[in-house]
């Protein structure tokens, strides 16, 4: 593997483009299967979210797009409560009385490998890991190479992925209008519905009908859970820093 190799991971432009260059990295790192994975929530999760990538074989694409495997899988479970990176072969599964899965999956190449996982905010986790058929280097510090290799590509991986995969998240997300996601943005600095409308010149009542709409469409009973609930979707930017702004000058005073 290049650095080269891992700055071109980083710079990648579309969803194609990103897996592509990290099945050419996965193969100089002599690992035919890449997979990756960006998940908002805990797998056991009622309305956890996953957008998977990597070149899974066309034939193991149903089963490794099954939640219901997902939660069952124990490489899966180590990684979301582990912070270590996971190593796995069949006595992996064995030993977690999973033993069918690993029989499942081997025949299509995922018969030993490694994975990691790396925090993000709002509650998502980025998932990066390689397999084989052939089995691992037994010395440390061959092993220890290929760990650090697989470490350093996730860490040029998780921002372009983040970019790339967080909208398949928030696929299920109720489409806000331009001036509800102004109105959230304000509110998630603070700001008062009177506020809001002298920053955004508008009228109070405005603004208040668009906080119910928001309210409405993400199915929350108040504006800070509807803003939450946007942070957390990744939808919702607030500004760098407030706008100074001298609120006693206000043409337009509180509505009573």
């Amino acid at each position: 593997m290049q650095y080269e190799q891992l700055v071109d991971v980083g710079e990648s432009r579309d969803f194609a483009d990103l897996e592509r260059r990290l099945v050419a990295v996965a193969h100089a790192m002599e690992f035919p299967i890449i997979s990756g994975a960006l998940i908002r929530g805990q797998l056991h999760d009622a309305g956890v979210q996953i957008a998977s990538l990597g070149n899974t074989p066309a034939g193991f694409i149903d089963t490794a797009k099954d939640l219901g495997e997902t939660r069952r899988d124990p490489v899966m479970a180590k990684l979301m409560k582990f912070p270590t990176p996971i190593i796995y072969d069949q006595s992996t599964y064995v030993a977690a009385g999973a033993g069918e899965l690993w029989e499942a999956q081997a025949p299509f190449g995922y018969k030993t490998g490694i994975a990691i996982k790396l925090h993000l905010p709002c509650d998502k986790h980025f998932l990066l890991g390689v397999d084989r058929e052939e089995t691992l280097p037994t010395s440390g510090p061959e092993m220890m190479r290929i760990i650090g290799a697989l470490q350093l590509l996730a860490t040029h991986t998780v921002a372009v992925a983040d970019r790339l995969l967080s909208p398949k998240l928030n696929g299920n997300l109720p489409r806000l209008t331009n001036r509800e996601v102004d109105v959230l943005t304000w509110t998630a600095r603070g700001k008062t519905a009177w506020q809001i409308a002298v920053l955004l010149s508008l009228g109070e009542k405005t603004v208040n009908f668009h906080l119910r709409n928001a309210m409405l469409k993400l199915r929350v009973k108040s504006k800070h859970q509807a803003v939450l609930k946007c942070i957390a979707a990744g939808v919702l930017t607030p500004p760098e820093r407030d706008r100074a702004y001298d609120f006693s000058t206000a043409t337009n005073q509180p509505e009573a």
